[in-house]
This record gives structure tokens, sequence and C-alpha cells, in this order.
């Protein structure tokens, strides 16, 4: 029974991200995930006691897929390359999953969803101290200066990716992010690590 819980839960879920991922804009409504998923509006609401609920579980659900692949990617690679492996593992896993671009971006979001916005800033703060103490190990261990400082090299990163992330959902998902940055990457490497 706990099984069939957690799989409708992410069936809604997966059901909501397919929304967004849609090119017209629509309102997101439980009567319409409910018609989508094939599931009454009342077995919404036993999971999920509101829309803001679902939102939430897909931005736990977001960072806890990236953040123990961050701390993997620390102990398998050196510091130069974890700035661009982070970034590379926020695009990829938004170009796997385009409906959460939306909800990262915070274009999915109402002022209903308030608190799921002060958690996305937060998640966004948590990788741009994961790519400055990469930067900040680099230097440690090298004893080598970045062209820029560490945070300045961390906002630069940040700044591109949320870039990159725009201009994948204005594309309606059909710009690829992670090999324009990977481009991108090569180029800001060699500026910052000189």
């Amino acid at each position: 029974m706990k099984e069939n819980k957690v799989s409708r839960k992410i069936q809604i879920m997966q059901t909501l991200a397919e929304m967004l991922e849609e090119k017209e804009p629509i309102k997101i409504t439980t009567a319409e995930l409910a018609r989508r998923t094939n599931i009454t509006e009342a077995a919404i609401y036993r999971h999920f006691p509101s829309k803001r609920k679902i939102y939430e579980e897909m931005v736990i659900f977001f960072e806890s897929s990236i953040f123990p692949r961050i701390e993997s990617m620390k102990q398998n690679h050196a510091n130069d390359e974890i700035p661009g492996l982070i970034v590379t593992l926020i695009l990829t896993f938004l170009e796997t999953n385009k409906g959460f671009a939306k909800i990262i971006n915070k274009q999915a979001l109402t002022a209903a969803e308030a608190k799921i916005d002060d958690k996305i800033s937060l998640i966004f703060e948590k990788l741009s101290v994961e790519i400055k103490q990469s930067f900040q190990s680099y230097e440690r261990e090298t004893k080598k200066k970045l062209a820029l400082n560490s945070t300045n090299s961390s906002d630069l990163l940040m700044a591109c990716m949320e870039g990159q992330i725009q201009a994948f959902i204005r594309s309606n998902f059909k710009k690829n992010p992670v090999s324009s940055w990977q481009e991108h990457w090569q180029l800001l490497r060699k500026i910052i690590f000189v």
C-alpha cells in the first residue's frame, strides 16, 4: 500500500512537470491535474493538501537529487573541474526534467508559493557556496590565484547557469543548455584559472 501511495505521489509530480513543459502557458488546477493523471481530485488532496505542497515536494526532490551527486563529485574530481561539473549537473537534470526548469527559475510559481520561492533561493545559495568552495580549495591546493576572486568567479558561473536555464525555457525547451554550457565552460575555465 505504501509503495502505491509513493508511486501515486510521483505520478502526480511527473504529470505536473509535464504540464509545465507545454508550449502554451496553462493554468495548473487540481481538476486538470486529476484529469491528466486519471485519478480523482480527492485522491490528489490525499497525497498533497494543496498545489503549493506539490511544488514544494518537487523542489525537495530536485534538491535531494542534486546535492548527494555534488558530494560524490567532490570526492572523485579535481577542484578545478567541480565548478563546471556542478553547472553541468543542474543543466542536465533540467534538460531531462524540463518542467522543473520553470519551477527552479520560479516562472511557475505564484504569490501563494512564496515559501517555495525562498527554498529555491536557498538552493541557489547552496550551489553558489559549493562552487565558491571548490575555487577556494583549488587556490589552497595549488597555491595559485584565480583571475577573479572565488566569490566573483562563483557569481559568474551562477549567472551563466541561470542564463542557460532562462534561454532553455524561452526556446520552449529546444535549445540544448548542456552543449552550449560545455563550450562556455571551456572559455571560462581558461579565463578563471590563469
